[in-house]
């Protein structure tokens, strides 16, 4: 009987997304191979890169050492004939260890054909890796509802990684649950959640998301045990130009409701302006305190 693989999906990291596992199709990497070699940790990727340099050296090492006596300066040893690919497949040539016959020869002629190709794909992705426009924007660990002036309000602290400000900064945010229709299926909805202010023209350091829950908000609705039991979430999605590449950067983040406590609010950073410089320190960044 045909099972269907299960291929676990996470749509962010595990720490703050619930795992969703995905069945009924598989992803094979080598069908995506470029968007694969781009979203792999830099780990990764060196070891496979690695791997598959080693790997493909053996396997002409093994035909160089079909017929060793083609194989200047070899002494008919393997390590040799390994060596031969090496230099044959980065194109060095050294010169002390080198084909001698018409089977060596056709064999170095197809290893450098095929290492010319993957020395270009390889340089090709890892600069693509390097030039890809990354985000270093920073989300608080969590987000709050607070309740001032018997107003409540959705609040998340964000913050620039960067030295460098990012420009027209525009941000949108989503509350995302399961609900059942009129058949009882079940479905994700996304609701746009109103923001204070969803535009930053200049993002420099820090700011707060803001959506105050009224009865226009999506939010109104509903309390934290039904959320919790819709298994919602609020997604931030950020878009903004980065002054110091010149590039876009798109970022998104996932806050459960098991991280957004109600009736508190972020502790305040603290500023200090001493001879016309703003020192401002970010270790409260994180912390939460309830509102009395």
């Amino acid at each position: 009987m045909y099972k269907p693989k299960l291929r676990p999906h996470l749509l962010i990291d595990s720490s703050i997304h619930e795992q969703v596992v995905v069945s009924g199709f598989t992803y094979r990497v080598i069908h995506d191979f470029y968007h694969a070699a781009l979203t792999v940790s830099w780990r990764k990727f060196i070891f496979f890169y690695v791997f598959i340099f080693l790997f493909i050296n053996l396997i002409f090492a093994i035909f160089y050492s079909i017929l060793p006596h083609e194989i200047n300066n070899s002494g008919g040893r393997f390590i040799d004939a390994f060596f031969l690919s090496v230099q044959t497949m980065s194109t060095v040539g050294y010169g002390s260890i080198s084909p001698n016959g018409d089977f060596s020869n056709i064999i170095s002629s197809i290893e450098i054909t095929f290492g010319i190709i993957v020395n270009a794909l390889s340089t090709g992705l890892i600069f693509a890796r390097f030039a890809k426009p990354m985000s270093k924007i920073i989300f608080a660990h969590h987000a709050v509802i607070s309740c001032n002036n018997n107003a409540q309000s959705l609040d998340i602290r964000m913050a620039n990684g960067r030295k460098t400000v990012l420009l027209d900064v525009n941000i949108e945010v989503f509350l995302c649950s399961l609900q059942k229709d009129a058949q009882d299926r079940i479905y994700r909805k996304i609701d746009r959640l109103p923001l204070i202010q969803s535009n930053i023209p200049i993002f420099q350091i820090t700011f707060e998301v803001n959506h105050i829950i009224d009865e226009h908000s999506p939010l109104y609705h509903y309390n934290m045990q039904e959320l919790l039991k819709k298994h919602s979430e609020i997604a931030i999605k950020i878009t903004g130009l980065d002054e110091g590449t010149g590039q876009m950067i798109y970022c998104y983040h996932v806050y459960n409701f098991k991280q957004i406590p109600e009736n508190y609010q972020f502790q305040e950073l603290h500023y200090q302006n001493n001879n016309n410089t703003l020192f401002i320190d970010m270790k409260n960044f994180n912390i939460i305190e309830k509102i009395s």
